[in-house]
């Protein structure tokens, strides 16, 4: 029997009804007692009760692909579809069949905030079967989060699961190490004997939003859990002194930047002269030799992270300067992280740089890469609109097949070709006056641009041109989403980083659709084309029409960091205004697809330097 026509007879049913049969299906998997095993029918049930408590719960039926891209999660496989095709009811479907066991479902999204909202928004239908949902949110102390993961589903981000899994480990490791008699102690005096340890309780079942961003774009660092600040209040005066050393230093003699990989190296001639020059400052400023400087590391690294701070970290690119903090920036996502920090003193090098309060330097107690967590999980399965391209590494990594899914109704997207011009200069102006001319038609435009930095920069330059149009670099979520949400109304232009909003639905007006849909304005190439895909997405959903163009110069950074060559033939286009009759298409795809190999590469040794340490551990332990 068809899940639509099963369905269709469960709707005869009273709710108690079908929580009841719901819960017998559960307790037949449970006695089977194999989580392999999922046979036709079983899933054909699942689904169908889904089905029905989706319609009576949210007024809501899903679609032919949405079954299929559910389908496919239910078999352990990545659905691929297409931004717009309603993946978070899709979601619903594949939490149900794997809930049944009843050893606990981890639903991962890329932020909390959507985190909160695909919680709340399946909640209700969950709930009808007898399901209970929780929510692990990054503020939460144990005992709450233990409540949200002894729940049925879990919702959380993948960072937020990977964070409390470390922390799991440390207490787990504290009650290990407790002093001899604790737990005699405890078991005389009923001490802590209802207090919860640890908040996970094991890793049956996840399910990834956004998996390509999860897994891939997030995975070439691992998850890294700080503890308590390495002392009680931070001395400036051993980053002040790198800052003054790194100053004198000079580029290519004593250190190199490496521009494709950002890279840098301070050469042995370097490494002798920034000694010779700390012991010149110290013995000519008195600040410096008393009292004595205590280093957290060796004197190089200071340096090193100084160096760092002025020639390669960006402010309005990987950082934010607010309320007196360094808040770094996703370079993903173009979203600002308020509670995270650099390593290795490169935090406080950049506080040094912009002369804000400095922060003490946290200790690392605990970190893994998202590689080796998410290979806990007996079945693992996700969604997206962009996992083409990285079938063999989520095949070798997390074995995980690809299946795509197509779309409900054909795609009208036009997709215009890349304007490419000489300079940023007279790529601005175009794309200024391509926003004008779109705004007097009551097109709505939404400009993604790499960085906030960026966006700020077309900001001013649509004030001058007298358009109106709102800005989106990265701050709350909520706002960000709802902001996002309204990008496809008439007249509308949103100038917002890459990813903002990634995840909400856009809604067109009749004046709008009639205007020609949303058009999606790339400022620049990104690195992935996965990103640059993501993007012309928000354009073109559930068969609504929509343009996109990407606008590309000699001086973007993809071009300049990764080829010159490049960069020299569109200096030379012999136009009054700067754009080239030639398109680089191929030459720009050859660079990302570089970019993407050594992206893979950086992953794959996050994860065997985590080997070698395992194995180094175990050897002395």
């Amino acid at each position: 029997m068809s899940i639509q026509r099963l369905q269709k007879e469960l709707q005869n049913r009273s709710d108690k009804q079908l929580g009841m049969q719901f819960k017998a299906l559960s307790e037949n998997k449970i006695k089977d007692n194999n989580s392999d095993s999922l046979n036709h029918t079983t899933l054909v049930e699942s689904f169908a009760l889904m089905s029905e408590s989706l319609r009576r719960t949210l007024g809501m039926l899903a679609y032919d692909v949405q079954l299929l891209g559910g389908l496919a999660m239910a078999r352990g496989c990545i659905a691929e579809m297409q931004t717009g095709e309603g993946k978070t009811l899709t979601t619903a479907f594949p939490i149900a069949t794997h809930a049944l066991a009843r050893q606990g479902v981890h639903v991962a999204t890329v932020n909390a905030y959507l985190a909160e909202r695909d919680f709340e928004f399946l909640q209700p239908a969950l709930q009808l079967l007898g399901l209970s949902a929780g929510l692990s949110r990054p503020d939460d102390d144990t005992p709450e989060k233990r409540r949200a993961y002894e729940c049925d589903v879990t919702f959380a981000t993948g960072y937020e699961l990977g964070f409390d899994f470390l922390r799991d480990q440390i207490a787990g490791r504290s009650r290990t190490d407790q002093r001899l008699g604790a737990k005699l102690k405890q078991k005389l005096f009923a001490e802590g004997q209802n207090a919860p340890v640890t908040a996970q309780r094991g890793f049956a079942a996840a399910i990834i939003d956004e998996i390509d961003s999860v897994l891939i774009d997030e995975a070439t660092t691992p998850l890294v859990l700080g503890s308590g600040p390495t002392c009680s209040s931070e001395d400036p005066r051993p980053y002040l002194l790198a800052q003054n050393v790194a100053q004198l230093l000079h580029e290519d003699e004593d250190y190199q930047i490496i521009d494709k990989s950002n890279q840098l190296i301070i050469s042995p001639a370097g490494l002798k002269r920034l000694e010779t020059l700390r012991q010149q400052t110290i013995q000519n400023d008195q600040v410096f030799s008393s009292p004595k400087l205590v280093l957290l590391r060796p004197w190089s690294c200071y340096v090193d992270a100084a160096l760092r701070a002025e020639h390669v970290m960006v402010r309005d690119v990987n950082y934010v300067v607010r309320n007196d903090k360094i808040e770094i920036v996703d370079e993903y996502t173009g979203r600002i992280f308020e509670d995270r920090s650099w390593r290795d003193g490169l935090h406080q090098a950049v506080e040094t740089k912009e002369g804000v309060t400095l922060s003490p330097e946290r200790r690392t107690i605990a970190k893994i890469s998202r590689q080796r967590y998410f290979q806990r999980y007996d079945v693992l399965c996700g969604m997206t609109g962009t996992a083409d391209g990285h079938q063999n590494e989520f095949d070798s990594v997390y074995e995980l097949p690809i299946v795509l899914i197509p779309r409900r109704k054909p795609l009208i997207r036009k997709e215009l070709p890349t304007r490419y011009f000489s300079s940023l200069a007279e790529k601005c102006s175009a794309i200024v006056s391509d926003i004008e001319k779109r705004h007097a038609l009551k097109q709505p435009v939404l400009l993604g641009t790499r960085t906030i930095e960026q966006s700020q920069a077309l900001s001013t330059m649509l004030v001058d041109a007298d358009v109106k149009h709102r800005v989106l670099n990265g701050l709350q979520d909520e706002e960000e989403s709802e902001l996002i949400a309204t990008a496809g109304t008439a007249s509308t232009v949103t100038v917002a980083t890459n990813m903002a909003g990634r995840g909400t639905d856009i809604q067109l007006d009749p004046i709008s659709l009639s205007a020609g849909g949303l058009h999606v304005i790339g400022f620049e190439r990104n690195s992935s084309l996965r990103i640059d895909r993501q993007l012309l997405g928000r354009s073109g959903r559930q068969g609504d029409p929509g343009s996109g163009q990407f606008f590309v110069s000699a001086d973007d950074l993809l071009i300049q960091r990764h080829s010159p060559g490049l960069a020299r033939r569109l200096r030379r286009i012999d136009d009054p205004h700067g754009e080239s009759k030639d398109e680089y298409d191929r030459a720009v795809q050859t660079i990302q697809k570089s970019i993407e190999a050594d992206s893979e590469k950086m992953r794959a040794n996050v994860m065997r330097e985590e080997l070698w340490l395992d194995r180094v551990k175990r050897a002395a332990g």
